[in-house]
């Protein structure tokens, strides 16, 4: 059940990171303007969601720290590797 329950939180973790790099302007996975008002509040309501699971699992400061944690993680990995994908493809023309 504890396995499940922070699966759960990770994926919405994710995701709800995801969808509020995708609210940024200065994104870099999709050329093309997003609506960043709804990605914005979606991916807030996901881990406000995440959130409420964290707190099932340990206790109040855990919980901000362990999401907090992962969302850093989320918005710092992914753009390094988006960088260095377009870096690769510009590199075989």
């Amino acid at each position: 059940m504890t396995a499940l329950l922070l699966i759960s939180a990770a994926v919405l973790i994710a995701l709800g990171s995801g969808l509020l790099y995708l609210a940024s302007a200065n994104q870099r996975l999709l050329s093309n303007v997003l609506p960043s008002r709804l990605f914005a509040s979606s991916g807030l309501l996901l881990l406000a969601l995440a959130l409420t699971l964290l707190l099932q699992y340990s206790g109040t400061g855990s919980a901000v720290f362990i999401l907090m944690t992962a969302v850093m993680f989320m918005w710092t990995v992914p753009p390094m590797l988006i960088a260095y994908s377009r870096y690769k493809r510009e590199g075989q023309r």
